[in-house]
């Protein structure tokens, strides 16, 4: 069995610096105490959980709340950046389920008694008092697309990939925009509000019935959706869709009807889900970048585990990338 006093030694360090190395509160530069961390990997060191626990009062365990289904491209990926994230700093995850808040026990108190030494909220009803009073708790807890005061928060740019969205369409020479949104929630919003803004700044009508409000990861949903916006008396040339497997939706509905893509109808989706640069035509979307929010969620949630005293809860926003596909027309204006 490796002891700390063998990567002391390996190290030319003390076991006291090794200790605080692998426990990442050490002040030592960041190129000593990577390498100490790839020694003891080398030397196949693995720490007693139990006594570590023990000893620093943590369990090196982060708690995962989503409520929904994990079925959606998105999310998986944001899951899987996470895991990664929180490997590199020695934490595992564990899910916590809707049931997890239905049966009397509140987020907080199964948090507690599983001994968890913090949350990450990816998805759940931000609106719930069940979820609010673990967001505003001790517990430390980093919150996924929702800003609460005084909680740590990370956001993909919501408001302005919107923007850049329709303003990319409006370059493109579209002015009859549509645009389906998901249910109603803080990314909702953030999005909508995101889209009259640039509309208003661009001079760009939004005709009644341009707005709908739809379901993420609904395709039958938007599909009836853009069947009716076929009939209105304006047609647009260019519809926005809540994510990207919805606007397969919409693509099923819009070669449904005869419509060729994007020679009469443009579409933009969201979230730029590896299948999007698969199918044909390649869809134009919006890539969020789960990697860095979940860089950026772990980081600031082993701040406030690792040194609560210094912590200051912040509110990030990560920008997302434009992905250009064949499914928007460029119009001659």
């Amino acid at each position: 069995m490796v002891r700390l006093k063998d990567i002391a030694e390996a190290c030319g360090v003390s076991v006291a610096t090794v200790s605080r190395a692998l426990n990442g509160v050490t002040n030592e530069g960041k190129e000593r105490t990577a390498l100490i961390c790839q020694t003891a990997r080398e030397m196949g060191y693995y720490p007693n959980a139990a006594a570590r626990t023990l000893k620093t009062s943590r369990s090196n365990n982060i708690g995962i709340l989503y409520e929904d289904r994990m079925n959606h491209e998105y999310f998986s990926s944001l899951m899987d950046a996470l895991r990664s994230e929180a490997e590199k700093r020695g934490y595992d995850l564990t899910l916590i389920g809707r049931r997890s808040g239905q049966n009397g026990e509140s987020y907080y108190d199964h948090a507690r008694r599983r001994n968890l030494d913090g949350v990450v909220v990816i998805q759940a009803d931000f609106d719930s008092a069940n979820v609010i009073r673990l967001a505003s708790s001790d517990m430390p807890t980093v919150v996924i697309d929702h800003n609460y005061e005084g909680c740590d928060c990370v956001s993909s740019d919501n408001r302005i990939s919107v923007e850049r969205i329709v303003r990319y369409a409006w370059e493109n020479g579209h002015r009859l925009i549509a645009f389906i949104t998901g249910q109603p929630g803080a990314v909702s919003r953030e999005r909508l509000a995101g889209f009259y803004k640039i509309c208003a700044e661009l001079g760009i009508r939004v005709p009644e019935g341009f707005v709908q409000e739809g379901k993420y990861h609904d395709p039958e949903g938007c599909a009836g959706i853009v069947h009716g916006l076929l009939k209105a008396p304006e047609k647009p040339t260019c519809i926005l869709c809540p994510d990207d497997y919805s606007c397969l939706g919409a693509l099923w509905a819009l070669k449904a009807e005869g419509v060729r893509i994007p020679e009469e109808v443009s579409l933009v989706g969201y979230d730029g889900i590896r299948m999007t640069r698969m199918i044909q035509p390649t869809l134009t979307t919006y890539r969020q970048n789960a990697e860095s929010i979940a860089a950026e969620v772990i980081r600031l949630l082993a701040e406030a585990i690792e040194t609560p005293e210094e912590h200051v809860p912040r509110q990030i926003t990560v920008e997302g990338m434009l992905l250009e596909g064949d499914t928007l027309k460029k119009l001659n204006r």
